[in-house]
């Protein structure tokens, strides 16, 4: 080996020793302010949706909030999210970016603890009736993770996402004879009074629900509209049940409209869950497919938020200054 040759290889041995990009992790990087893009108004307003996605994926979680009045103001939630919120209505599975225009958002969860049914049913009787204050100095952002206390409710929200699948882990504070329940939306999009038809059923037996919106949104409506198709996998629950315009209806486990959804009431011991929800353009089945595959038939919440913050990893890695 002629010395010339010895002197690079010595040199791109120092270089990797210093630099191992696959033993790298997110604290090598400099802090990442992932809020840039989510204030502002009017058309000032960055409207960069917050939440968590898989490089390249098709399928972007986060909250959508509003502000103590809750008024929307178009505008400003473009994306969703917009820092100056003091609330967060609930959590959609899909946001765009820079689009300018309001759409998408569809399929909106959030978890919240009550009282008995009848509290249950005064959350659902009005908009958002069942958001919850947050504070930002108890959010957690970073690529392909997210995490909020919600302090109306009590509850720790943990967000991470495959290209097709959301992962949402709940943690409940343990609070005397509150029961922990999951709202399912399946009826929301970001953009109101856009959906045209929807559609969820609750499978006891397989513990899975599964569904589909139609929605015709400022931008979506331009190309005659875009049906999302959802299934859901719980790991345990107790009870079960829809709402219709605003009416509950205990142990029923299907129906439709644009004013609807679905609750699921964990077993009274259980104060942490890990829901996923796959997505698909095309069919339930194929929202099915996406969910086993992608989470390799459910894997645990940690495991998979380490596989796509390594991709980010990977992604941020190509890049050095």
């Amino acid at each position: 080996m002629t010395m010339a040759k010895r002197c690079v290889l010595i040199f791109v041995l120092f270089v990797l020793q210093i630099h191992p990009s696959h033993q790298r992790t997110l604290t090598d990087f400099p802090p990442l302010n992932l809020y840039i893009g989510t204030d502002g108004d009017g058309y000032g307003a960055g409207s960069l949706p917050l939440g968590v996605q898989s490089p390249y994926g098709g399928l972007r979680l986060g909250p959508d909030t509003s502000n103590t009045e809750d008024i929307p103001i178009i505008f400003d939630h473009l994306g969703g999210y917009h820092y100056d919120d003091t609330h967060i209505n609930l959590f959609s599975h899909t946001h765009m970016f820079g689009a300018g225009v309001q759409d998408y958002g569809e399929i909106g969860v959030i978890p919240v603890q009550i009282d008995d049914i009848k509290h249950l049913q005064r959350l659902i009787s009005k908009r958002n009736g069942y958001r919850s204050a947050f504070r930002h100095e108890r959010e957690v952002v970073q690529p392909g993770f997210y995490q909020v206390y919600l302090d109306t409710h009590q509850i720790t929200v943990e967000l991470t996402a495959t290209e097709q699948v959301g992962i949402h882990r709940y943690s409940y504070d343990k609070i005397k004879n509150q029961q922990h329940v999951i709202l399912i939306d399946s009826s929301y999009t970001l953009q109101s009074d856009v959906c045209n038809q929807s559609h969820i059923n609750i499978d006891p037996v397989n513990q899975e629900l599964t569904g589909s919106i139609f929605f015709r949104g400022s931008l979506s409506g331009r190309f005659g509209g875009v049906t999302n198709y959802f299934v859901i996998k719980l790991t345990s629950w107790s009870k079960f049940g829809i709402w219709n315009n605003g009416q509950i209806t205990e142990g029923l486990n299907q129906t439709d409209g644009c004013l609807s959804g679905a609750y699921i009431i964990l077993p009274d011991d259980q104060e942490q869950v890990t829901m996923y929800m796959g997505i698909s353009y095309i069919s339930i089945e194929q929202a099915r497919t996406n969910l086993q595959l992608q989470t390799n038939m459910f894997q645990s919440f940690d495991a998979i938020r380490t596989i796509v913050q390594q991709k980010w990893l990977d992604e941020l890695s190509r890049f050095e200054v």
